[in-house]
């Protein structure tokens, strides 16, 4: 299991709520092609009185070998952010490990002569 460190802004968080990110930093992992190497989720709470605004911020530093990947989003709740910031960490990971198999296969092609 990757290591999952949970770090708040003016807010304790509770037990539920970290056992819900390493539940969900757990999807992380289903890449087989990228290892995860440590996972680091940011919360924090907007403790401003405006009415429309999103209140929570939950940002993800995702550590692959050679690169780090962030991610961050904002929402009304944190389980609901979570959530989101997993799927778009999710989208991330899947896009860096596109563009690494793309690269391959064109320096596969140069060396064939056939690019």
């Amino acid at each position: 299991m990757t290591n999952v460190i949970v770090q708040a802004k003016s807010l304790k968080v509770t037990r539920a709520l970290r056992e819900f990110i390493q539940r969900q930093s757990r999807k992380l992992n289903k890449l087989k092609d990228l290892k995860v190497t440590k996972v680091t989720v940011y919360l924090e709470q907007d403790t401003k009185k405006s009415t429309n605004s999103k209140k929570v911020s939950v940002k993800y530093s995702i550590e692959v070998p050679g690169k780090a990947l962030w991610v961050e989003i904002n929402g009304y709740d944190f389980y609901d952010a979570i959530v989101d910031a997993t799927n778009a960490a999710l989208r991330k990971m899947r896009q860096t490990k596109e563009k690494k198999t793309d690269h391959r296969h064109f320096v596969r092609h140069q060396e064939l002569g056939l690019a």
